[in-house]
């Protein structure tokens, strides 16, 4: 009895105590005792099966937040590498003219210097009261004011000055744009977001993806401000933009992309609507699904919509709608509650 199990023991002896056992019921016990000991190293087994399982389970979780994390981020920047052709482009044609202008107003200013020249020579002349030698240089600047269109000139030139200020201020817009787009995409903290000034920051960042194609129309009707991730919210904004610009490009028209926001049962809404191909009832369902996409290989990695339901959803408690008529457009309706923060 000695060598049985724990758990036997304690049965024979509550139901035997201390009496023999007799010889007949041993090879029985025996068989039983056996039993128990396979059960407890099959227990124990168990036990530790189950234990290197939740730990490979546990580090899988681990791995796979890593990854979702690493492939949102990647997808983030390959969003924004797609874009900077386009940014460098928007940048490069006001920084071109502004150039140009800067080269003719130096030209300006060389023949300006030069005619001012003359005029000192006039002037000093005048005070000596040479007669011939007046007539004789004020017939020089005469000829050299025709001849350089000294007028015209004059003229001229408070129209380069606005271009280039022009040209300056949008190149300060954009980079002010993307700057802060680029800032406020590494922020992890839950601030104050103004949707319509970030409307308007992203439809600059993405502007030359858009105007080939369609025409950006706004009717940012007056909100509050909410609290969420400023990065996240203008990544959602991005992708719908250059989806909408896609979608028009595919049916091949100069087309139309409206923005709307306003207030809503304490819901901040935005709706982005395009006129372009459509989206099927068939693949309506399946849009937010991640790697699924509607465009043609080699085009997009389907995970633009997924990331956008994620960061709406899950991030700042609001809803994406969604009615598209095939052949003829699409709107989504992008909802944020005004108190999202207060359910992080």
């Amino acid at each position: 009895m000695d060598d049985f199990h724990k758990l036997l023991k304690r049965q024979l002896s509550k139901y035997i105590g201390e009496e023999e056992i007799p010889e007949k019921f041993k090879p029985f016990l025996d068989a039983v005792n056996s039993a128990y000991i396979e059960f407890e190293k099959d227990r124990i087994l168990m036990e530790r099966s189950l234990e290197i399982s939740s730990r490979e389970y546990n580090e899988n979780i681990k791995k796979i937040e890593k990854l979702k994390t690493q492939v949102i981020s990647q997808e983030k920047m390959a969003g924004i590498g797609q874009l900077s052709a386009g940014i460098a482009h928007e940048i490069n044609n006001p920084l071109g003219f502004v150039k140009s202008n800067m080269s003719t107003l130096e030209k300006y200013k060389d023949k300006l210097k030069k005619l001012l020249e003359l005029s000192y020579r006039l002037e000093e002349n005048v005070k000596v009261n040479y007669k011939d030698l007046y007539e004789t240089i004020f017939s020089e600047i005469i000829e050299y004011k025709n001849k350089n269109k000294i007028n015209f000139i004059l003229e001229d030139m408070d129209d380069v000055i606005s271009e280039s200020k022009d040209g300056i201020n949008r190149m300060e817009v954009i980079i002010k744009s993307l700057l802060g787009f680029a800032r406020k995409a590494s922020s992890s903290e839950y601030n104050e977001y103004d949707i319509n000034s970030n409307i308007k920051s992203t439809v600059t960042i993405a502007y030359n993806e858009i105007k080939y194609y369609a025409n950006v129309e706004e009717n940012l009707e007056e909100v509050p401000k909410i609290k969420a991730l400023e990065g996240e919210i203008n990544q959602v904004l991005l992708n719908m933009l250059v989806n909408a610009s896609h979608a028009i490009k595919s049916k091949g028209i100069q087309g139309t992309i409206k923005i709307h926001t306003y207030l809503e049962n304490d819901y901040v809404k935005c709706e982005i609507t395009d006129n372009g191909v459509g989206i099927s009832e068939t693949d309506i369902s399946n849009i937010f699904n991640p790697f699924f996409t509607t465009k043609p290989v080699g085009i997009g990695t389907g995970l633009g919509l997924s990331i956008s339901h994620d960061i709406i959803v899950n991030k700042h408690s609001g809803y994406i709608e969604v009615n598209s008529n095939l052949g003829e457009g699409t709107t989504f309706i992008i909802s944020l509650p005004i108190d999202s923060h207060d359910k992080k």
